[in-house]
């Protein structure tokens, strides 16, 4: 048994149900089958994929709902305004709402996502030309677009994962892997990234002990990790009072 398998055997594993993301994903429940999802979530992938499409929902309804209050606003007024001159009232109201919105730049496509599980060219009228949607056929695309769980990864790749539509943060990279660390979960993600296959996930919290733990010294354990550096990272764990001295004892025998 490997250092890493040694460690989760003394992990404290806590359920998918019981995080406030999976509370959060459940409320929204008819919102995200309405777009053609029916949510199951059976372990952290599935809520980590959730969790995208759920904050690009947030955005999407965002700016449909900022645009119903923009013509109850401007009604008497935008009979008198050209096509241009109203859209940049829009895109003036939509602002502050898109610079604290969960987005990224995607370099292929050159286009600032906003909407992680739509097209770029999608995203872009959303942001930039919303008007455009109101016309039949579009109205008719986004109504009848199907999202899938995965589709932000389908089309993004796997850097959606580094971006601010998901909680998990990029602790360790190097040329052959990457590793994510997801705080509620206490457990570092180890994927290949090439073929972001997932090589391994390391729990670093055992089940007798509740200790915080700084970002900076997760992105250290996942160093050591990657380096072979077990007494390093034991060490550092039992620290931060992460594991007892019980677990600490146990893994060192094989470790020293």
């Amino acid at each position: 048994m490997g250092f890493i398998e040694n460690l989760n055997k003394f992990g404290q594993k806590i359920p998918v149900s019981k995080t406030i993301l999976y509370q959060k994903i459940e409320e929204a429940g008819l919102a995200l089958e309405s777009m053609g999802l029916k949510v199951k979530i059976k372990d952290e992938f599935d809520l980590f994929a959730y969790e995208i499409i759920y904050n690009g929902m947030l955005t999407q309804n965002q700016i449909e709902n900022t645009y119903e209050i923009f013509l109850n606003q401007h009604y008497d007024l935008l009979d008198y305004l050209n096509y241009d001159e109203k859209q940049k009232m829009f895109n003036n109201d939509i602002a502050l709402l898109l610079k604290e919105a969960p987005h990224f730049y995607d370099e292929k496509s050159q286009t600032m996502i906003y909407i992680p599980y739509l097209e770029p060219f999608v995203n872009q009228r959303y942001t930039q030309d919303y008007q455009i949607l109101l016309l039949k056929q579009h109205r008719e695309y986004i109504k009848n677009y199907k999202v899938e769980k995965d589709s932000a990864k389908k089309l993004y790749g796997q850097k959606i994962y580094l971006t601010a539509f998901s909680s998990l943060e990029n602790v360790f990279e190097d040329e052959r892997h990457i590793c994510f660390y997801y705080e509620a979960f206490k457990t570092i993600y180890i994927f290949q990234k090439d073929t972001q296959k997932l090589l391994n996930k390391m729990i670093i919290q055992d089940e007798q002990s509740h200790g915080d733990i700084s970002i900076e010294d997760v992105r250290k354990i996942a160093f050591d990790i990657e380096n072979y550096l077990y007494k390093d990272c034991l060490d550092l764990l039992k620290d931060r009072q992460l594991i007892c001295d019980k677990t600490y004892q146990k893994i060192l025998k094989k470790y020293r």
